[in-house]
């Protein structure tokens, strides 16, 4: 354990990384997305309208000053290359009512905002038109509009739910938790075969289960560290914004939150430290061990991203049963100030069982290179 806190990539991986990366996290990622809303909702959006004058709508969004109209040749092909966020097409009958296509590129933010820009323009234009009817037949404008919708935002109970901090810091904590170990791992794995201490420690009196166990313990706690380290730095940098930015969405990291989060940081550590030290006791050289890192990189960062994308599925009982997934799940839950109390157990308790076979393998791979050596 000594030898691998020595280790400077250890430390930096540990202790430097997380405490200088996640207050630029924390406090740039919640910015930059507000200043990209700000910029989308003041910019106009830029229009092309294909084959027609689009019912008007392209005219009436331009006098209002949302839409900005674009002269191109061929405007699908504009779309594609980005000159324009938005293309209407007037594809409706002669008759009312008109149908306008909106054509728009689903990958891009202002291209979707310009979506939502068309949809305010056509029902203000539709609700101008119906008021004008009404006033020509005699009636009160007023009563043909039994609903009147006003959005206005509010401060959420936590806004940490559905911001980027969301998806943001559960992939940090666990990239961190692979980082914060992966020196110690290689160290105490395949590095002492190399150094040819290991062999000496197989022929020494402590079992095979003890020699698993401390060398599992000197991966997860600079794992486990690493994890306190990014996540007091997160807690720290959110106070700092929330004196600096008081709207910042970071306000929501408070110290409860940031609690849970460890919790599940830490049997998710121990799974993946697991993991990492079988790896590096069944590699035969360096650099085999860290390809196999790598892989185990891709596994455990793609469930934790695609969690904001399971939709329905995130409601199935099952789904806190599968290690990872569930952390992931845990995460998005903490974050948005969900009632997770028996989740949380359930999460912990199913990631510290799939804990244990991987050491039991760790101490079947110890054994046989003893019994090699013999």
């Amino acid at each position: 354990m000594r030898e691998a806190l020595r280790d400077r990539r250890t430390l930096i991986a540990a202790v430097v990384l997380p405490a200088v990366v996640m207050p630029i996290v924390v406090l740039l990622m919640p910015a930059l997305a507000k200043r990209q809303e700000t910029f989308l909702l003041e910019q106009p959006a830029r229009i092309a309208v294909e084959g027609g004058d689009a019912s008007g709508l392209a005219a009436a969004g331009f006098e209002e000053r949302v839409f900005s109209l674009v002269s191109t040749p061929s405007p699908r092909a504009a779309l594609r290359r980005g000159d324009v966020d938005a293309v209407l097409v007037d594809d409706g009958p002669e008759g009312p009512p008109r149908r306008v296509l909106v054509l728009y590129d689903e990958t891009r933010a202002a291209s979707r905002a310009a979506v939502e820009k068309v949809t305010r323009t056509a029902a203000k234009l539709a609700l101008g038109e119906l008021q004008t009817a009404a006033r020509a037949r005699g009636l009160d404008p007023e009563q043909m509009v039994p609903v009147v919708i006003e959005p206005r935002p509010i401060l959420a109970s936590n806004p940490l739910g559905g911001g980027p901090l969301a998806i943001a810091l559960p992939f940090f904590l666990a990239v961190w938790l692979l980082l914060g170990g992966q020196y110690a791992a290689l160290d105490v794995g395949v590095g002492e075969r190399e150094r040819g201490s290991l062999d000496a420690l197989l022929v020494s009196p402590p079992s095979r289960p003890a020699i698993v166990a401390g060398k599992f313990l000197a991966v997860l706690l600079p794992a486990v560290f690493a994890a306190v380290v990014m996540v007091a730095s997160s807690v720290a940098s959110a106070r700092l914004g929330a004196r600096l930015l008081p709207d910042q969405a970071a306000a929501g990291l408070t110290v409860g939150v940031a609690a849970r989060l460890l919790v599940v940081g830490v049997a998710l550590g121990g799974l993946l430290s697991a993991v990492q030290l079988l790896l590096s006791l069944g590699s035969r050289s360096l650099r085999e061990a860290q390809q196999a890192f790598t892989g185990l990189y891709l596994l455990v960062a793609l469930p934790i991203m695609l969690v904001p994308l399971l939709g329905e599925w995130d409601d199935r009982p099952w789904m806190p049963l599968i290690p990872v997934v569930n952390a992931g799940l845990a995460y998005r839950d903490i974050l948005a100030g969900r009632d997770v109390g028996a989740q949380l157990a359930v999460t912990v308790g199913v990631l510290l069982a799939a804990t244990l076979p991987f050491l039991a393998l760790g101490a079947r791979v110890l054994g046989n290179q003893r019994a090699a050596n013999r």
